[in-house]
This record gives structure tokens, sequence and C-alpha cells, in this order.
């Protein structure tokens, strides 16, 4: 048998202090309110994963940082609400954001930022503990970037002081869900149950080519270099390996080369300068494999 309840305590996790309302503002905190990276989003998504987890003591902690992003959708709503409420008197205050003092009576509703409504497509929940919690941790990364922004534009010093707060705990959940990740034991790409393609997974397909006037020179890195990568140069200029698998190869580059050298003359130079570089690049590439 599984109980659970919510109590509210009539007491903010952080105190909040407005000394200067600043209506335009408001309207910005309201990304944290009813926006995509906001603690309503975070509170839903945390919970719902919590009541999916089979997993009792990740569970918990989902069920506790979840509990915990609504006590912030409180503090966030209470400075957005102290910051609106010149709205409720001032024709020009109202001016920043219509919709809200209008349809909202100066207060805070949900929706974001620019009045998109709340919608449960914000959520990232997938029922497989491992991806939800790297989404989690990419949900902190976002918000705590929104509350920096927020710092930025903020001239308040009380509202500062619980922005700094709001974003600080979001690199506390963020450590709290890697080390629950980690603490899984798995693989980084271990996803699922069901192995990738061998060979496939390791090929890097270069797929935006170009250099000089044909565009940016093609950059290298850990990403497509080094461990088990193999680089494909251009595959779409490649033939098949295996249609059933998807990969490709760099051996078949004869036909390229034929299909270049016979361009008939009224085809356009720069598409025959644009295939002749590739074909180049992929002798290139057979050649250095080779050796």
């Amino acid at each position: 048998m599984y109980q659970g309840m919510y109590h509210h305590v009539k007491k903010l996790m952080y105190t909040v202090r407005v000394d200067t309302p600043d209506p335009k503002f408001g309207n910005m905190l309201l990304e944290q309110f009813g926006g995509a990276n906001g603690e309503l989003a975070a509170a839903m998504q945390y919970s719902i994963q919590g009541l999916n987890c089979d997993d009792p003591a990740r569970k918990d902690m989902l069920m506790d940082i979840g509990t915990e992003e609504l006590s912030h959708l409180e503090i966030v709503g209470i400075l957005a609400r102290m910051h609106l409420k010149p709205m409720k008197t001032s024709r020009k205050a109202a001016e920043a954001d219509p919709l809200i003092a209008i349809a909202g009576g100066g207060g805070v509703g949900l929706c974001n930022s620019m009045g998109d409504a709340w919608t449960a497509d914000y959520l990232k929940v997938t029922g497989e503990l491992d991806v939800d919690l790297r989404s989690n941790i990419a949900a902190e990364a976002r918000a705590k970037i929104v509350y920096e922004r927020l710092i930025n534009f903020c001239e308040d010093p009380g509202t500062r002081d619980a922005l700094q707060f709001l974003m600080t705990r979001e690199i506390t959940h963020m450590m709290a869900f890697t080390a629950a990740l980690e603490s899984l034991g798995k693989d980084r790409f271990s996803i699922g149950k069901i192995a990738p393609t061998a060979g496939l997974v390791d090929q890097y397909f270069n797929d935006s080519t170009g250099d000089g006037d044909r565009g940016d020179a093609d950059a290298r890195g850990p990403w497509n270099e080094g461990a088990n990568w193999e680089y494909v140069p251009a595959p779409a200029f490649q033939e098949f390996k295996s249609e059933r698998q998807g990969t490709r190869t760099t051996d078949s580059l004869a036909t390229l080369a034929d299909a270049v050298g016979a361009g008939s003359g009224s085809e356009h130079p720069e598409k025959k300068r644009a295939a002749s570089a590739q074909a180049a690049e992929l002798k290139h590439a057979k050649s250095k494999k080779e050796n």
C-alpha cells in the first residue's frame, strides 16, 4: 500500500522582499512560473516520474525534489505578484502587459512571459529511470540559465537575493540527479535493452561538407576522431555497404569519380567543381584508410 500526502506550510522556503515593483520584470518572471523551463513544469515532471518509479530510493529522491519545486513555484509566484501589483491600479503599469492587467487582473497566471499557456507538452517522462534522470539534469541546467538571465535584468536587491537562492538550488538538483544516474552503474551509452548495430554505431557521418568558397572547413575533434570512431566523409556521395543496416563504405569511389568525369558539358560548372571536390575527399579518405 502506498500512502502520500501534501501539506502546505504557510511559510515561504525563502523570504521574499521587493523594494521597487517593476511590472515589466514581473512579466519576465512568469517564464519561471508557467514557462517550459519553469518551476511548475519541473514539479510535475519529477513528481510524475516518481509516481512511475519502481526504485524506492530514487522514487523518494524524485518526490523530494518535485515537492521542493512546488515551493519554488510559490516563491516565483509571490515575487511575480509583488512586481505585477501596480497593474491593478495604474494605467501606465498596465501597459507593460495588457493581457495580465486586463484578463488576469494584474496577477500571475499559468502562462510564460509571452502569454503562452502552460502545457503538459513541456514534461519529459519516459518511464525509463536513467533516461528520465538525463532529462532532469538538462532541465535543471536550462532553468539555471533562465535564472541567471533574470538576475542580470533585475535591479531590485531583494528580488536578486531570492533569484540567487533559486538558481543555486538548480545546481543542487543537478548534482543529486547526476549522482543518482551514476549510482545506477550503467554504461553512459547503454540506453534501453536493445543493443545498437555494431559498426554503424561508431560511424560519424560528415554530412555538412565544404571548403573555401563552398563553405566552412570541416572540423575534427573527439566527437568524430580517435577512440572507436570511423569518419565517413560525405556519405550522400557513397554507395551503401549494407542497405539493411544503413552503413556506408569508402571502398566504391570509382563510380563517383567516373560520374563526375563523364558529366555533360551543359552541367553547371559549380556543381561539377563541388562533385569533384567530394570525389577527391573520398579518395583521400580511402587512401588514409588503406595506409
